[in-house]
């Protein structure tokens, strides 16, 4: 029964033109035959396993190193030979040793190959080493098939003798027929060869003058062949080496055949395995031809065949539509309608096939990310099952296929809990059409409760509108074009279809009398149904349409978002290196800027004459317009003169205050620091940034609160508080070092005397790094870890230059 129903469903699939297809792509002639009976996978770990060699060898072939054609002879017959104890000759050898020559070279390239195929490189461990039986071979028989000299002493010494007594006796014979002796006798200047004996070309009316023994006479019967006396004995000499020749012969073809017979088991299971890979291949090869990608296989009766096509279709025509088949573990039930010849037989096929495909590791022509169940059982009622021998109409041919699938079913179902998938044509037809809706439905809930997965078409309006009686049925419909009265095959997921039946005849030239008096005759009820789902086809269609665009437009918004991101990247890594560029010209800047001014300085120790004074004025100001048309901005302030009132830094503190006194003419200034005032010297004052406040809150690069910025200089470092003062914990490393260095220079810039860094303890990467900068900062005059006020070893406090 199983048999028959298997049989019936992979002849209405055309399953077996697909796997002639797949056998037109293997090399050898074991490997074509093993193509055209893949077995069916009885697990779906195996199931996975065969898809995934096929898909790793699939790769392979689109890659550099691609495996050489398995192509062996069929040397199955010549080991059945062997194993009897026949003889081999050196033809059949020849034939053994190519196949054990490919058997060892596919085995390396496996071996080889384990990192970019891992599934497929397990089967080297099947393939036996049998390189010995391949050379024992090879020393005896060569590529011809024909013995070589060398492969025996014995034989050596015979050939060359034979060889030696042929050159005597052909020069014996060539100073024969070239005598005066022979001259009138012989028919020609040459000599032939008659069972293997040298003879002469004697004119048959002068036969009786030659003494010999004659071997053959000529068709015309003018020329006898005569074997001369005196060349019998040289002749016979001939004969027993040759004799001798063809017995080593044999004896050395029988020790090779034995040497074959004790390993014909090994050699079978070996010409086996490369008949199962030159079959892997092909299954690659047709994969790869109809674009097949591997899919995710469930035991969850979830189906989602994304852009699927029938394997078929792809092999014999250019275009086909692809279409998206889905059933989730809800649904037991696809009902497929729409227009004849739409396509609805199409996809069941497709489905099917599918099925089958994943069985015995052929990639479906799909998207990747497609999932399909792995059905133990596929059976399929497709087409005209009429038989008149056995006088069984359509109908009843259709019955009688259900009811033997039902009763495999529950017989099956007893035993085991075996899921199957079910694609059954028209479903109910070929009969009343109430009387078929009404059995077709009672038959898809029968199938739904004993577990299968349904797939059917139909033109039934009652079975369109099953969905609605039943949670466990799902429509889908094959697209009609109104505009163009014809099918689009495309599949559209949800809504039923029209049969569009009118409208296909009118297309076809059917009288528009005939049509006009059909459309009467149809129920308006019917007509108005069919209006309602080519209504839904046409907005469905819309939609699609609207959804395309949409995603479309949100491709290009991606792109777009995705080519902003690496401009922003661009920049970013522009403006660092242009922080870069400035801070090393600043630095130049200051350096050439103080050697000027510790020059000035010098020669005004030297010279303290009025003039020059004047002269050391005017250069000061110039360096001081040079430097700020250098600098920022907010870096000019500094190098301004202070004056009673301003805001000024003091560089040994490094905190600020209020200037109580012009710097002119004074050793030592007065400077008010919250209520407490101090003296110090001029050189250690430098005006404040505008951005300072002595009453101010703290700004964005500092941390320091503005009680912190009024308290005694004294106090303010005796607790581990500067007016300079950055956390960088719980920052990246290459981050932190950029604050640190964009720190230094702000502090340079601000005449700041010592920057408190906190990084923390953490892994100590950090503080190693920061503490590395700071040795090979040229602004460091030193730096130290924090004391127990400051904050510990978790703190750098940098003093600068």
């Amino acid at each position: 029964m199983q048999s028959s129903l298997t049989q019936q469903t992979e002849h209405v699939l055309e399953w077996h033109q697909l796997l002639h297809a797949v056998a037109k792509e293997a090399a050898s002639s074991m490997g074509a035959e093993r193509c055209c009976v893949l077995p069916f996978a009885v697990t779906i770990d195996i199931a996975r396993v065969q898809q995934q060699e096929t898909y790793e060898m699939v790769q392979m072939l689109d890659s550099d190193s691609v495996l050489a054609p398995v192509n062996f002879p069929d040397i199955r017959p010549l080991l059945g030979r062997a194993a009897k104890g026949g003889l081999l000759e050196g033809l059949d050898l020849r034939d053994v040793s190519t196949a054990l020559s490919m058997s060892q070279s596919t085995k390396r390239w496996l071996e080889g190959h384990d990192a970019t195929c891992p599934t497929v490189s397990t089967r080297a461990l099947k393939i036996e080493d049998l390189s010995r039986v391949q050379q024992t071979i090879d020393h005896c028989i060569d590529p011809q098939g024909q013995l070589r000299e060398s492969a025996s002493p014995a034989l050596h010494q015979f050939a060359h003798k034979s060889q030696h007594l042929r050159q005597t006796i052909r020069r014996r014979l060539e100073q024969l027929v070239s005598s005066q002796q022979y001259e009138e006798r012989l028919q020609g200047h040459y000599f032939a060869e008659r069972e293997n004996r040298y003879v002469i070309p004697v004119k048959a009316e002068r036969q009786h003058e030659v003494d010999g023994i004659i071997h053959d006479i000529s068709s015309s019967g003018a020329t006898v062949f005569i074997e001369p006396r005196d060349l019998i004995e040289l002749n016979n000499a001939i004969k027993f080496a040759d004799l001798q020749v063809a017995q080593e012969t044999r004896r050395i073809l029988q020790d090779l055949s034995e040497t074959v017979a004790e390993s014909v088991t090994a050699i079978q299971a070996t010409i086996q395995q490369l008949a199962e890979l030159d079959c892997l291949i092909a299954k690659a090869r047709l994969s790869k031809r109809i674009k097949g990608m591997p899919v995710h296989l469930n035991q969850h009766h979830r189906i989602h065949l994304i852009q699927a096509k029938h394997p078929l279709l792809v092999l014999t025509k250019d275009h086909v539509v692809a279409n998206t088949i889905s059933i989730d573990e809800e649904i037991h039930t696809l009902i497929i309608s729409g227009p004849n010849a739409g396509g609805k037989t199409v996809t069941l096929k497709l489905v099917g096939l599918i099925a089958f495909m994943v069985k015995v590791g052929l990639l479906p022509p799909c998207d990747p990310d497609s999932e399909m169940v792995f059905f133990e059982r596929v059976y399929a009622d497709i087409g005209d099952t009429q038989d008149l021998h056995r006088d069984l109409s359509s109908f009843s041919g259709h019955i009688l296929s259900l009811i033997d699938l039902l009763n495999h079913l529950h017989s099956e179902r007893k035993t085991s809990s075996c899921s199957s998938l079910i694609l059954l044509d028209e479903v109910g037809n070929s009969t009343d059409p109430i009387e078929g809706a009404a059995l077709a439905e009672a038959l898809l809930r029968r199938l739904s409760d004993l577990g299968c997965v349904s797939i059917v078409t139909t033109h039934y309006p009652s079975l369109k509108t099953l969905t609605y009686r039943n949670p466990r049925v799902r429509n889908a419909s094959q697209e009609f074009d109104m505009a163009r009265l014809a099918p689009t095959y495309r599949l559209i997921d949800g809504i039923p279809g029209g049969s569009s039946a009118l409208d296909i005849a009118s297309r076809l030239g059917l009288e528009s009398d005939i049509l006009h008096h059909a459309r009467e005759l149809i129920q308006q009820e019917d007509q108005d149904l069919d209006h309602v789902f080519q209504r839904l086809q046409h907005t469905y269609a819309q939609l699609e349409e609207e959804r395309v665009q949409a995603s479309a437009r949100h491709q290009d918004a991606q792109r777009l978002f995705e080519e902003a991101q690496v401009i922003r990247e661009q920049l970013m890594t522009q403006e660092r290196d242009d922080r870069q560029r400035y801070r090393k010209q600043w630095q130049r800047e200051f350096s050439k800027a103080q050697h000027q001014v510790n020059q000035l300085v010098e020669s005004l120790k030297k010279e303290k004459r009025l003039s020059h004074v004047k002269e050391v004025r005017r250069s000061m100001a110039t360096i001081d317009q040079h430097v700020k048309e250098q600098l920022p901005i907010a870096a000019v302030s500094s190098l301004s003169i202070p004056r009673s009132g301003d805001l000024v830094e003091i560089d040994e503190l490094g905190t600020v205050g209020i200037l109580q006194e012009d710097l002119a003419g004074k050793k030592q200034v007065s400077i008010r620091v919250g209520s407490q005032t101090f003296k110090v010297a001029p050189t250690a004052v430098r005006l404040a940034s505008s951005s300072l406040s002595p009453v101010t809150s703290k700004p964005q690069h500092r941390h320091v609160s503005s009680r912190a910025s009024l308290e005694s200089p004294h106090s303010l470092i005796s607790r581990g508080v500067y007016q300079q003062e950055h956390d960088l914990r719980g920052i990246r490393l290459e981050d932190a070092l950029e604050k640190t260095l964009a720190a230094l220079d702000q502090a340079l810039m601000d005449q700041a005397k010592y920057v408190k860094i906190i990084h923390g303890q953490g892994s100590g990467a950090l503080k190693d790094g920061i503490r590395k900068l700071c040795q090979s900062s040229p602004y460091t005059e030193s730096f130290r870890a924090g004391d127990q006020a400051e904050g510990g070893d978790g703190v750098t406090i940098i003093e600068l230059r």
